[in-house]
């Protein structure tokens, strides 16, 4: 295999400044040396609906010695998103409850721990031993945050001072993607490459796993092409490649996968279809317009073989990335290689109900025959790896 390295570009993201603070309202620059001392809190964790998860903090017992001598508002539950999509609002809905035995004024804050902001709502006249149910709306801004996990922290701050009365870090990360809208990383095939299917269960069929290993693998990313690569890479270092027949058979869905990892060291097993369904459904959960490729091609002894790839779209042109060789934007490898009579299929949804007639291949299981899901052969793209 010819080498070759991509020149990947790391954007920084931005500092957020006073000025900048006082163009979004609501948004508050945090004290990085106050990261450390948001602790995680004990609560319950229950998801609700599509993106979110209800919390029920622990029961915090109260210092009766200070109580009348400070204001007192503590986070008893909420309601909050654990993911956000760049250049947009989402909101968290956050009940206090005021433990002091006189009304209290204040603000709660929650903080994006890792982009150095937060965004805050007041709150006034809190009666003594009442609740308290405010929702607090999260600005997302691209050019100050980036792409990946999102430590998420509730602040609580009382007047007159702006004393903290209460802090903790939550008990659940939120994580950030892309925004697929006509102004930012538009699917040019219409959202056809940002779907789910039986192979890609993202994010909200199942929930928050899909989507956290896709932040994990692209954590800390500004832009697709930088995300695309660093998603290369991680699926590459969390593959083994197996010569096992049931893989050669058939394609394995992402959750597949992960729920069947190899028993010696724990990484996922495939073969390229897999290393490219694993590739897809992670750039496609962070809201990476992603395809699915597989061709042939006669190698230099003259034998003919198969290979899958995938190609995620930057917003601009489709990249080429092949998470099996580790190879990415390099699409005339496969030529420089001596393959010859390259032919590609470009594949869309994936459903099990295409094919149900092998008793081992039961509908719904996640596991397809190698053709159940081909859609059409481009073969006016073949130049690009010819």
């Amino acid at each position: 295999m010819s080498k070759y390295t991509p020149v990947i570009e790391t954007p920084q993201r931005v500092p957020i400044t006073e000025e900048i603070a006082r163009q979004h309202p609501g948004v508050i620059i945090l004290d990085p040396k106050r990261v450390p001392e948001f602790q995680v809190v004990d609560a319950d964790v229950v998801p609700t609906s599509p993106g979110k998860v209800s919390l029920t903090l622990q029961t915090e017992s109260s210092d009766l010695g200070t109580r009348d001598l400070m204001p007192d508002v503590r986070m008893t539950q909420g309601t909050i998103s654990w993911y956000w999509t760049q250049d947009t609002f989402v909101y968290h809905e956050i009940t206090i409850h005021n433990y002091a035995s006189s009304a209290a004024s204040g603000m709660v804050i929650l903080w994006s721990l890792k982009d150095g902001y937060g965004c805050g709502v007041p709150f006034s006249d809190l009666a003594a031993g009442a609740d308290l149910t405010v929702t607090v709306p999260f600005e997302v801004l691209p050019q100050h945050s980036s792409i990946g996990i999102k430590p998420m922290a509730v602040e609580i701050r009382v007047d007159p001072t702006g004393l903290t009365s209460w802090m903790a870090r939550m008990p659940i990360d939120a994580i950030e993607k892309y925004n697929n809208d006509a102004s930012h990383l538009f699917d040019p095939d219409g959202g056809e490459n940002l779907e789910t299917s039986d192979l890609y269960h993202f994010p909200f069929s199942e929930g928050y796993r899909v989507l956290l290993e896709a932040a994990q693998a692209a954590d800390d990313t500004t832009e697709p092409y930088q995300s695309a690569y660093a998603i290369t890479q991680y699926v590459n270092g969390a593959m083994n490649y197996t010569y096992e027949d049931p893989y050669i058979e058939y394609i394995f869905s992402d959750l597949y996968l992960m729920d069947h990892p190899s028993p010696i060291n724990g990484k996922y097993l495939g073969v390229c279809d897999e290393y490219g369904t694993l590739y897809t459904a992670f750039a496609r959960a962070l809201g990476i317009p992603t395809r699915f490729l597989s061709f042939t091609m006669r190698l230099p002894s003259g034998n003919i073989t198969g290979h899958a790839i995938a190609e995620s779209w930057n917003g601009n042109a489709w990249i080429h990335s092949d998470p099996t060789l580790n190879v990415f934007d390099n699409p005339q490898v496969y030529r420089a290689d001596g393959n010859t009579h390259i032919s590609i299929t470009i594949y869309g949804d994936a459903d099990d109900s295409y094919y149900t007639q092998d008793p081992n291949d039961p509908t719904g299981d996640g596991i397809l025959r190698y053709e159940d899901f081909r859609t059409q052969i481009l073969l006016g793209e073949v130049p690009r790896y010819n």
